[in-house]
């Protein structure tokens, strides 16, 4: 792999807050404990691929387990990522399966595809790796198909299954990988790897990317958060029945609909928390931090949030499956106004 391209940035340069999940991968390699499948599992933008990857490049050139792997700042990971699926000199033994272009699954052709050349001898005559992003983007009928190779594997061969909703994957193709579950780093750690510190985004970019230091570098950009600030006050207008809920719900079709209802989801999750802690029980006007929804969700009782946070969820799900994206967020919308009838 040449040093300059994304895929070789992202293969042999790590996130430093991935140091003690490729510490585990590297102690059971080291222990003789390294099974042949793994579900990388955890929310987007937090760099599971970045992880399979360097992973991948250590087994495929048989790295040391106890050598450093250089960190990969944000400067370099915004344009490895943007040109990850780019063409480039990949490892002839790293075989990466992604949806193409133009389209949100992953192929049986893709899976066998991928399964005759792990039937032959590798370039390197050492291991072969298999990554699959995101696992879940198989088809029905690719999911049976990878199911063959991972219950009979050839030797010296890893597959690496990432998955930010491994629910939705076949429990048969659960029980065949090892586990290994990838958290977001601490506020602290992704501001500072960000360099936000200072910034007057940070905290929405903190609160819509749920510390995700990838997915908020891909929302830093001027539109994203200029459509993003105007949020907040859109959703106050609708909760007092200042807005009309079918003008929004176009407005989101029109801007950026799945960005529209990753924030929606965001705030719901940070009302529903808030409540619990038992922030959202008081009558009083104010809030003990400037959030511009909680008067007007104030009287929302809990099992209304939970299911408003529901519904945006499973809507955020079946984009891209032929729902009438419009009319679905519509009926979104017009809940918000519903539990606040009457009040203005």
């Amino acid at each position: 792999m040449t040093d300059g391209s994304g895929a070789a940035l992202l293969g042999t340069r790590l996130c430093p807050w991935l140091q003690d999940p490729l510490d585990r991968l590297e102690a059971a390699r080291a222990g003789g404990r390294l099974g042949h499948a793994w579900l990388i599992k955890g929310p987007p933008g937090i760099g599971k691929i970045n992880l399979a990857l360097v992973f991948a490049h250590r087994l495929l050139e048989d790295v040391d387990p106890a050598a450093p792997t250089r960190p990969l700042t944000a400067e370099d990971a915004a344009s490895a990522f943007r040109s990850r699926h780019a063409p480039a000199d990949h490892h002839p033994d790293l075989h990466w399966i992604y949806p193409e272009e133009d389209k949100r699954t992953i192929s049986i052709e893709q899976i066998r595809e991928v399964a005759q050349a792990l039937s032959l001898k590798g370039f390197r005559g050492k291991a072969k790796a298999v990554v699959v992003e995101p696992a879940e983007a198989m088809t029905a009928a690719a999911a049976n198909a990878l199911l063959k190779t991972l219950e009979e594997p050839a030797a010296q061969t890893y597959l690496f299954l990432i998955s930010h909703q491994p629910d939705r994957l076949l429990p048969t193709i659960r029980s065949r990988c090892q586990a290994l579950i990838v958290a977001p780093p601490s506020e602290a750690a992704a501001v500072d790897w960000l360099g936000i510190a200072g910034d007057p985004t940070r905290d929405a970019l903190m609160l819509l990317s749920g510390r995700a230091p990838l997915r908020a570098l891909a929302l830093a950009s001027e539109d994203s958060l200029k459509f993003i600030s105007g949020l907040d006050e859109k959703i106050n207008l609708l909760s007092r029945r200042r807005l009309d809920a079918k003008t929004l719900a176009e407005e989101w079709v029109r801007a950026d609909v799945e960005l529209a209802l990753e924030w929606l989801i965001r705030r719901l999750q940070r009302a529903i928390r808030d409540r619990a802690r038992g922030e959202g029980d008081s009558k009083a006007v104010t809030h003990r931090r400037p959030d511009p929804l909680h008067n007007p969700w104030l009287a929302v009782p809990a099992e209304v949030l939970f299911r408003r946070l529901q519904s945006a969820e499973g809507l955020l799900d079946r984009l891209g499956t032929g729902t009438n994206v419009e009319l679905a967020l519509h009926v979104l919308l017009l809940d918000f106004q519903a539990a606040n009838r009457g009040r203005s």
